[in-house]
């Protein structure tokens, strides 16, 4: 399949993710916003296999990726060649008992395990630097409303800083697809979202419209990073009659579109979206090239 590069800002309403694509000449990208098999434990006994089937359908190998359980605990994980068989291959479900492998960040230095975060609507951002001597650092962060409040963000790219020595402003972060600001809708606000998110709420027609996006853009920009790519994003509500971003799918050509807030407040069928990071291993790129693995 041709990888597709993006070092530029592309906004084109009616791109169809789902595919693969080269960041920065760095980073080996996979975004999905379409519901392609269940890929939750929690909702069907097939996550696992449906996982591998779409991860071996974009020739990503279920074997050298890590999928962590995301929330809970707003934890960091960093993968380096010290303790990269630790997370290999893993495919964590959310009720694991294990700590170790609850996240919702994980930073990744110099090696090129794919991670994949599975998520309903809450954004996923990646950040890449370089660390010195011209090693990639990438971070894949869990961005939902309870992660803003503990600061995630923020935390995550400190940790960048302070391990592997990052420079924020030659980073570049990229935001993906999640529910946009017409569709997230509370109706009640608790005490911690009214605090931090005050300048990102609106109250209309009852409720209240949080801004994940400008929320996270402003974490971003607190942190150091001073390039935010939105090339990538889409509302994920997909067909809320609510939502008027101009990103949004045709709902009547791409009739299999899962929201998270869909399933809670229309009885969807649940499922999951993935985002899957790597850092590039140049050296097995050229093998594949030569074998003819990619088009050019």
């Amino acid at each position: 399949m041709a990888k597709k590069s993006y070092t530029q800002r592309d906004t084109t309403p009616d791109r169809v993710l789902e595919s693969r694509y080269v960041l920065e000449d760095k980073i080996e990208l996979l975004v999905s916003t379409f519901q392609d098999g269940n890929m939750d434990p929690r909702f069907s006994d097939n996550a696992l296999a449906n996982f591998h089937s779409f991860l071996e359908k974009h020739s990503i190998s279920p074997a050298e990726s890590f999928s962590p359980a995301l929330g809970k605990n707003y934890g960091i994980i960093t993968i380096d060649e010290s303790n990269e068989e630790r997370y290999v291959g893993k495919f964590i479900e959310y009720d694991d008992p294990r700590e170790e492998y609850h996240c919702d960040a994980v930073i990744v230095n110099n090696i090129s395990i794919p991670v994949a975060f599975r998520v309903g609507d809450c954004p996923v951002v990646l950040i890449i630097g370089e660390s010195p001597g011209e090693k990639t650092t990438m971070a894949l962060v869990h961005a939902g409303r309870a992660e803003l409040q503990a600061d995630i963000l923020t935390a995550t790219v400190d940790q960048m800083i302070s391990n592997h020595r990052i420079h924020p402003r030659s980073c570049t972060a990229y935001i993906f697809p999640h529910i946009c600001k017409h569709c997230y809708r509370l109706k009640y606000l608790d005490a911690a979202t009214e605090e931090k998110a005050k300048h990102f709420l609106e109250l209309a027609n009852g409720y209240y419209h949080l801004d994940l996006m400008g929320w996270l853009k402003q974490q971003l920009k607190e942190a150091g990073i001073q390039r935010v790519s939105t090339a990538f994003f889409r509302c994920t509500a997909g067909i809320s009659t609510v939502c008027k971003s101009r990103l949004l799918h045709d709902t009547k050509k791409f009739s299999g579109f899962y929201s998270n807030y869909k399933f809670h407040h229309c009885e969807a069928p649940k499922g999951r979206f993935l985002v899957v990071a790597g850092i590039i291993n140049k050296e097995s790129e050229i093998e594949k090239e030569e074998d003819g693995l990619y088009e050019t």
